[in-house]
Formats: structure tokens, C-alpha cells, sequence
């Protein structure tokens, strides 16, 4: 379908020209920490609310581009496109047809539906989609569109939520979930989300002006994460969106936020960031991650067991010290996991007196062991319910 100056007209009336109601989902834990990030960005959004499942906010189309380029803790950012009551197959398809599919999907689109129900009639997950996709498929068909359904190349989502017969219906503006940075090409197995790392980075205090050390660094999530922060880089600087493949896409705006971001960054003066592990091939990860931007070089990498660690050979000043303990198969008792965190805050406690900390914990009954007052943070992270102490040690 040719782009005509009336095609154009409705999309800036109907999509750019008002304002919407974005979602952003959250883990649980970071919802407040997500309402705050929206809260400090530089641009008019309005009705910033937390509800279930994450935080909703209002504005304009291009106000969605910012929220994805700032936001660090967020999983996703979807748009509402419509809401309504349905409680039959024959209300539901009659209400998807009214909306303008052609304004929201360019050509040749690949689509994925995802569909969820809570006391709804209608709550048959397969045949919803089948509706919905039959529906779409033929709209855009009348403006020469062709859609094609594929489930692993998530180019656009649209989602299909019904609850109390209530159906609601969004798409996708972020693509990739949104702690995929676009840095770490080289990762080792059940790698920390970088939005979590965010979230205990920001209970832990760190501002970006004291130092860092990351004792078991792994693929260095924490230690990206916190570069990102103290150089003012956004955590969606170098990847792609899906709202850049939606119709009223306007790529010279969105140049012109990436260009204003890059010169926001503050270039690296000294080493403040420090990542070791006594894992070789960890670290080679990460040195490889690194090298993907010059931006991070600011980042020490060294193999150095915790341990043997001396926190005034790095740096004179006190900071914070963040700490992800290998657990799971490399301990085969309780009771060994558990004298290994006792030696770890034996450890803390003598030589990093001052600093703010965060330990990572597979279980709650480990906490015991802590060395210093701290606030609890429980986190679902690869399957598991496990837990981030965070606090000052004294």
C-alpha cells in the first residue's frame, strides 16, 4: 500500500496526533522502582499508576520512545489499543473488525498473538486467537497487507487480555524484553536480568559517583549495568524496538533522541568499576562484552578470588560491593552452602566496613548469616524464588 498525504492524515489523527495508555510490566519488586524512573523523565506523561502486573501511564506515541530508550527496570512497554465487554465469539469478532489494524502494522508484518483469561466466558485461548487472526489477516488484506504469523519471531505482539468478560487489547512496543541491552553477546547459564541487577544496584544506593566492585562478577551483569549508570549511557541505546516496525514509526524523531542521548553520555575519567572472578571462562565472557563498545572500558576485569580480595588496593573511597554466589549443584549439602555464606559476611565484615552491600540468597533461611542490618528484595530469577539482602555494613 502507497503512503498518501490522507493516509499519513489519519495516522497522525488517530495514532500520533492523541495520547495513549502505555503499560509497562514489571517484575515483582521493581513496580515502585519503575514508577519513579517514569516520574524523573524529562518529558509530560500523565495518570502514572501502579496496578497489578506493573505500572500504566498516558502519553503521546513518541513519549512511548523515550520510556523504552530510560527505562531501566520495566520488563516490557505496551500501548492500548482498545477495551471492551464481550461475552460471546460474535461481540468479541465484531469489535476487533473496528479497529484500524492498518494504522497500527506495516506490510508484510509478522505477528505473534498471545492470549490470556480470568473468569471470562470466553476463554479459550486457541480459538481467541484464531478469531483475532483470521480477523486481522483479512483487514490489512483490503490495503494490500499481507500478515504472517510466526510464534518465535516476535516482530509484533499483540496482545488479548480478558478478565471479568473485560477484553483489552495492545501491542508490543519494546520486542526483545527490555533488560536485553544489546551488549551481552557472551553469557553463561541462568545469567541475572539486567533489570533486576538495576533494581539491586538502586537498593544498594549506587548513584554512580562511588566505586563498584563486582566480587563474582560471572558475565559482569552487575558491573554493565553500573557503567551504564555512572557514564549516563540508556539501557536502550544500543538495541532495536519493535515500535521502530509500527506505521507511525517517525524515524527522524527518534534520530533526533539518539543523537541527544549519545551526547548526554559522561565520558570515563578514572577506574571505578571493578569485576573479578575466579572463573577464567566468566571473565573471558565479559572481557568479550566489553570490547563490543569503548564505553566500557572504563571496567577493571581480573581473576582474583573474593577472599583474597582487598577492597584498598582498587580504591581509597567507600562504595558499594554487590555479590551473586555461585549455589545449586556445586554444593552438594545444606550445610556446606551455608558455612560458604557464614565465611562470606565473615569476609564483609572485616574488611569492607563502610560500604553498602547487596548479597544474592537461594534461600531465606540463609539470611541468618548476614553480617549487618539489611531490607529484604525477593526476586523470581530463573525458575527460582530467591532473594537480595541489601543494607551498610558497620
Amino acid at each position: 500500500m502507497e503512503i498518501t498525504k490522507s493516509f499519513e492524515k489519519r495516522i497522525k489523527r488517530r495514532i500520533t496526533g492523541r495520547k495513549h495508555v502505555f503499560f509497562a510490566v514489571c517484575a515483582p519488586g521493581l513496580k515502585r522502582l519503575c514508577q519513579r524512573e517514569l516520574l524523573k523523565l524529562p518529558i509530560k506523561l500523565e495518570n502514572i499508576s501502579m496496578i497489578k502486573g506493573g505500572v500504566e501511564f498516558t502519553g503521546f506515541v513518541h513519549d512511548c520512545y523515550f520510556a523504552n530508550l530510560f527505562l531501566r527496570s520495566p520488563s516490557r512497554i505496551k500501548m492500548r489499543i482498545t477495551k471492551f465487554k464481550a461475552e460471546n465469539f460474535r461481540t468479541l469478532e465484531k469489535k476487533l473488525k473496528k479497529i484500524e489494524w492498518e494504522l497500527y502494522l506495516q506490510k508484510n508484518s509478522v505477528i505473534n498473538y498471545k492470549v490470556s483469561t480470568t473468569h471470562s466466558r470466553l476463554f479459550h485461548k486457541k480459538a481467541i486467537s484464531d478469531r483475532a487472526e483470521n480477523i486481522i489477516t483479512n483487514h490489512l488484506k483490503q490495503f494490500g497487507y499481507a500478515a504472517k504469523i510466526d510464534n518465535k519471531n516476535n516482530c509484533h505482539i499483540i496482545f488479548i487480555r480478558g478478565e471479568n468478560n473485560e477484553f483489552e487489547i495492545s501491542i508490543d512496543a519494546t520486542g526483545d524484553l527490555l533488560h536485553k541491552r544489546g551488549i551481552k553477546k557472551n553469557v553463561g547459564k541462568a545469567c541475572l536480568r539486567e533489570n533486576i541487577a538495576f533494581g539491586i544496584l538502586s537498593a544498594c544506593k549506587y548513584s554512580g559517583r562511588e566505586p563498584f566492585i563486582d566480587p563474582m562478577c560471572g558475565s559482569g551483569t552487575f558491573s554493565l549495568e553500573a557503567c551504564m549508570i555512572k557514564q549516563n549511557i540508556a539501557p536502550g541505546f544500543f538495541r532495536k524496538f519493535a515500535f521502530e516496525k509500527w506505521q507511525c514509526f517517525r524515524k527522524n524523531r527518534w534520530n533526533y533522541f539518539k543523537k541527544e542521548t549519545e551526547k548526554a553520555i559522561i565520558p570515563k575519567n578514572k577506574t571505578e568499576i571493578f569485576a573479578c572472578d575466579i572463573d577464567k571462562n566468566a571473565l573471558l565472557n565479559l572481557e568479550k562484552n566489553i570490547s563490543s563498545s569503548s564505553f566500557f572500558s572504563g571496567i577493571k576485569v581480573f581473576h582474583q578470588d573474593f577472599f583474597d580480595l582487598i577492597p584498598e588496593k582498587l580504591t581509597s573511597d567507600k562504595g558499594v560491593i554487590i555479590l551473586n554466589p555461585p549455589y545449586g549443584k556445586r554444593f552438594q549439602e545444606k550445610k556446606q552452602i551455608k558455612n560458604f555464606y557464614t565465611e562470606i559476611n565473615k569476609k564483609l565484615k572485616k574488611d569492607f566496613k563502610g560500604w553498602q552491600a547487596g548479597i544474592m540468597f537461594p534461600e531465606k533461611n540463609l539470611l541468618n548469616t548476614l553480617c549487618f542490618s539489611a531490607s529484604l528484595i525477593p526476586i523470581f530469577h530463573g525458575g527460582l524464588n530467591i532473594y537480595a539482602a541489601t543494607g551498610k555494613i558497620t
